[in-house]
């Protein structure tokens, strides 16, 4: 019978070939994935890096997928016994990739360039941690920084993961240069970020632009008793319950803003709740708004016009989309801010609390899309000048109807009724 010993040690020799050959191989991956090995269509780019147990890299996003696994992971060099493996054999395998091989294909270009830049990034981190921290040489905190350059240079944008590498990186992290690449790469991802913004502002007020005239304009009233609606003018309308987080952080800053950019006459809030006439509600309503010191004016609607309200907002965005050919999906979350043009047809909304620079987009948005709305009456008063030698046209019945009956032909029945 064996000793104790030795059957210890076949046990532990049995476990670890079963890991070995079920569990992560030595880039972090299992060996019997082999999904990102060569194919057929990915062999067309044209290049290919030989990789562990007989297979290759040959996709762009492969390759830089495996530089973040290795470096969560922390494998820097090659496994023991291999040439090949880990980051340092990545990236400087990627750099030795000669872009002009490929000038008839301009989208293997763009990989390279692209892989080369996340190749002097990974190699930036891994030289950092190379370096001797008690005793730093100039010549190895300036191959650091050439490394980030460089990779800056060819589209590396991410600030905040070069910034998150600071175990590695924290031997420049104070030198001048350094902490002007990162402000610059952050204005610009900032910029980036507000150009995008107002696009889809932009495209949001053009999709419900596209949907069919469905209108939410129920007879409401404001506390004191006044409309509450814009007589014949568009109107922006906050919806939230009362004691909202959101809304207690959002309300101020957009009242200012609004006021700023000429908005705040058309800038409302509807308060949400079970039933519009709890008067114990209205109270705490009451109360709320003065705690906040807010000004502009608000309303409480009921569960029946909220949903009648959600429904509203849902088809016009639904059917935008369907004519864009697009299927999205609907969404509405407090507090909500939105936008009527003067006949009470939404024309966008957001939802959430806004940075004021998203509450400034949004309000140039509104401001653009109702600068062709319809004449209001007092307008209406000074007729066109007539062309000479022409009759005047006899007024049409419609036009005399005072302005309180107009609205009701063209508004649809409120959600109470």
């Amino acid at each position: 019978m064996k000793s104790a010993p030795y059957q210890c040690f076949c046990v532990l020799t049995l476990s670890l070939t079963i890991f070995c050959q079920s569990g992560l191989c030595l880039d972090g991956e299992k060996p019997t994935k082999k999904k990102e090995a060569s194919s057929p269509a990915a062999k067309t780019a044209g290049w290919e890096i030989p990789w562990l147990q007989g297979t290759s890299l040959s996709k762009g996003t492969i390759v830089i997928k495996r530089f973040g696994r290795l470096q969560r992971n922390e494998i820097w060099d090659p496994p023991p016994g291999y040439d090949i493996g880990g980051i340092d054999y990545l990236a400087n395998t990627v750099l030795a990739l000669d872009e002009k091989s490929y000038e008839g294909s301009p989208a293997v270009q763009k990989d390279i360039r692209e892989m080369k830049s996340y190749a002097y990034f990974y190699r930036a981190r891994s030289r950092g941690r190379k370096i001797d921290a008690e005793n730093p040489s100039r010549e190895e905190l300036e191959g650091v920084k050439d490394d980030l350059r460089k990779a800056v240079a060819l589209g590396y944008t991410n600030h905040l993961e070069i910034l998150g590498s600071k175990k590695e990186l924290h031997l420049i992290f104070d030198h001048a240069d350094f902490k002007e690449l990162i402000r610059d790469l952050a204005e610009k991802a900032f910029k980036r970020i507000r150009d995008g913004y107002a696009k889809q502002v932009t495209d949001g007020f053009a999709l419900f632009a596209r949907a069919g005239e469905k209108s939410w304009k129920p007879d409401l009233k404001t506390a004191g008793g006044d409309a509450f609606w814009p007589a014949e003018s568009p109107a922006i309308v906050v919806l939230s319950r009362i004691h909202h987080d959101g809304y207690n952080k959002f309300i101020g800053r957009i009242e200012k803003l609004a006021e700023t950019k000429g908005a705040k006459p058309a800038l409302r809030t509807a308060f949400y709740q079970m039933k519009a006439d709890n008067k114990a509600r209205l109270a705490q309503t009451a109360n709320y708004v003065t705690t906040l010191g807010t000004t502009s004016p608000y309303c409480v609607i009921d569960r029946g016009q909220y949903r009648t309200l959600r429904e509203t907002l849902k088809d016009r965005y639904e059917e935008g989309s369907a004519k864009d050919g697009k299927k999205a999906v609907f969404d509405i979350f407090q507090p909500v801010v939105i936008f009527f043009d003067s006949a009470g047809i939404p024309i966008y909304q957001t939802n959430g609390v806004l940075e004021d620079w998203q509450i400034e987009a949004v309000l140039d948005g509104f401001t653009a899309a109702t600068a062709s709305a319809p004449v209001k009456e007092a307008e209406k008063a000074t007729p066109p000048a007539k062309e000479p030698g022409k009759p005047a046209e006899a007024e049409k019945p419609a036009e005399a109807e005072p302005p309180a009956e107009a609205e009701k032909a063209k508004t649809p029945d409120s959600s109470d009724d």
